[in-house]
This record gives C-alpha cells, structure tokens and sequence, in this order.
C-alpha cells in the first residue's frame, strides 16, 4: 500500500510538472524579435510611438525572405499606435502554442490585423520591453478572462506596440502582409479621441482608368473642429505602371491624379490614400480598376435602347438590369403622360 500511496505521489507531481511547463511554454520563430532580446531592439524608440493605421500597416511591402534573428528597418524598429476595435482575442496554448495573448484588431472598413502580448515569464530580462509587456498583460488580464479559445470582445481599442512581420500560418484575423503589432506595449479600453485626431475621406470609393490614360479623385483631411491646414497625403499600393500626382486644393485638401501607361497591368487593385498631420496618420482605400484602352471610335459600332418607367425607382432598376448586359445610360429624362420618364442606353456592338 504504501508503494501503491509512492507511484500515486509521483505521478501527482509529474502532472504538476507538466501542467506548469505547458502554461510557460514559450514560441522558437523569431523569438528574439518578437521579445526583444536581439541585437537591435535597444535602439528602438520606445517613447515616440508613431500614430499609424490598419490600412497604412498593412499596405507596407514584408521583406524576403524574413530575417531570422534580425530585424525588417524600419518597421521592425518603429513603434505604432493603433486605434480599432477588438474583436476576438485567446490565449495561445496548447502543443503548439507559444503563451502569447492572441488579439484581432478591425479598422471601420473590415481590415484586420493581428496583435500579441507575450508572457512575461517567456520575456528575457535583457529585453527593453520587459517592464510593459508585463505591464500590458496585467492591465488586460483585469479587463478579461483569458481562455484557450477565441473569445468576443468588440471593444475600442488604442494599441501600441511594435511593428512585426510574422510568418503566415493560418492565423486568425492575419494582415494580408501578415504584419503584427508584436509585442505590444500598452492599451488602452474605449479610448476617446486622440488630441489632434482627424479623418480623411475621400471623393469616391472606387476609379477606372484605361491603359494611356487618367483620371482624378479629391481627398480632404477634416478635425473635428474643421479643416486641417497643414496635412500631407502620400498614396501606396499603385499596380505596375499606374503613377500618382498629388496637388494641394487647399487646406488639408488635395486632388490625386492617377494615370496609367500603355502596358500597365489589367485588374482591380486596394490603392490605399493616407493622411499625416498633428502626428498621427489615418488611411481611406480606393478600389482602382485598369482595363484595355478601348477601341478607337472609327471601329466602334453601338446599338441602342430605349425605356420607359413609371419612377426614378424604377428607371434605377432597369438600368442596374440592363447594365448587366453591358448597357449604358445615355439619358433620362420626364415625359408627360403615363409612364413619367423615358430613359435611353446603347452598348457596343458585338459579333
């Protein structure tokens, strides 16, 4: 019996064991990066964190290869702060897992990006991020009960950390360019607006331009107290031979020229437009549409329909039903009588 009481002890114990080393496991890939136990890390600026965005962040070209132990310049050296919202968020344990506090971040538009705070206990002391890591983990511990599985947040959040690309492996809410705010170094739950916020909207959503030629689009900066004097746009994301011109329309206005080459690359492309002023940044999308130069108007033959509806409305349906077919509006317009407007459309010819 008491054999019997000695194999029980000890393989109580041996479970203890392996629990507490399942709990503190810590990740291997670019783990001194994500840690900031490499060579580069002392030299990151951690007290002048850069006002950033989903949109801008994501738009930013990952190196490859990515560097084992060494750091991507300059995201890797930058800090950005972040406003989103949090969607989801775990723990990653298991097998696999590395004990970091998985968090998905969403912009308003649907972009996400990945976020992680590491354990503490897997943070070597020579890090410079030790003391916030620990930090930060503290202060969402006290917001939420993290678990092993993904949770619902959907609270607005203020994120801060240091830019990261990781590679991809399936994870849960990824950037495109899998780019990551890791580790991060504060947060703050339900932020108000940031001292001098602003927005950046812009004159339509989406652009078609044909191969040899351009067309324009206005991008304004606004405050919640008016215009922004002094802001400054820069536009990523263009597809091969498509090119940008930006002029100044005024205060935190401009006009953005997009203008596409003879051979530029047929399809629909996220040009992403971002705003800087009062430090901080903030980024609106563009969906841009280049297609074939058209055939020249000698060579074009059109044929061409006319409709009658009962109401705006219903002039808006026929044309979505034609525009199917490759109709185009030429012109409405109200007629006495019953149906009240008269709507015209042609289309290209085809064999």
């Amino acid at each position: 019996m008491a054999r019997l009481r000695n194999v029980v002890a000890l393989l109580s114990l041996a479970c203890f064991f392996a629990q507490i080393s399942s709990a503190q496991r810590c990740g291997k890939e670019r783990w001194s990066v994500k840690t900031g136990t490499d060579a580069s890390a002392t030299g990151i600026d951690l007290s002048h964190p850069k006002p950033s965005s989903i949109p801008e962040l994501i738009a930013l070209e990952p190196p490859d290869p990515l560097p084992k132990d060494s750091r991507s310049v300059p995201t890797e050296t930058t800090v950005f702060t972040v406003d989103a919202t949090l969607t989801d968020f775990k723990i990653e344990s298991g097998s696999t897992g590395d004990s970091d506090y998985h968090l998905v971040l969403e912009d308003d538009q649907g972009d996400t990006m990945v976020a992680e705070i590491p354990s503490p206990t897997c943070v070597g002391a020579s890090s410079p991020f030790a003391a916030q890591i620990a930090s930060v983990r503290a202060k969402f511990d006290s917001q939420f009960n993290v678990k092993s599985s993904f949770q619902t947040a959907n609270v607005p959040v203020r994120v801060t950390g240091v830019g990261f690309f990781d590679f991809f492996h399936g994870q849960h809410g990824a950037a495109p360019n899998v780019i990551e705010l890791h580790p991060v170094l504060d947060i703050v739950f339900s932020p108000g607006p940031a001292t001098g916020d602003f927005t950046v909207s812009l004159s339509s959503g989406v652009m078609h331009i044909h191969a040899g030629s351009s067309s324009s689009f206005d991008v304004s900066a606004a405050s919640a107290s008016g215009g922004i004097s002094s802001a400054a746009f820069t536009v990523s994301g263009l597809p091969p031979g498509v090119t940008s011109k930006i002029t100044s329309t005024g205060s935190g206005k401009a006009n953005v020229v997009l203008t596409a080459g003879a051979n530029a690359s047929n399809g629909t492309s996220p040009v992403v437009v971002t705003g800087s002023a009062n430090g901080r940044s903030h980024s609106q999308t563009i969906a841009l549409n280049v297609s074939a130069a058209p055939i020249s108007a000698e060579a074009q033959e059109w044929e061409y329909k006319m409709v009658n509806a009962r109401s705006e409305q219903d002039v808006i349906d026929q044309a979505n039903q034609l525009g199917a077919d490759n109709w185009e509006m030429v012109s409405v317009v109200r007629v006495s009588g019953t149906p009240a407007w008269r709507a015209f459309f042609k289309r290209l010819k085809t064999d």
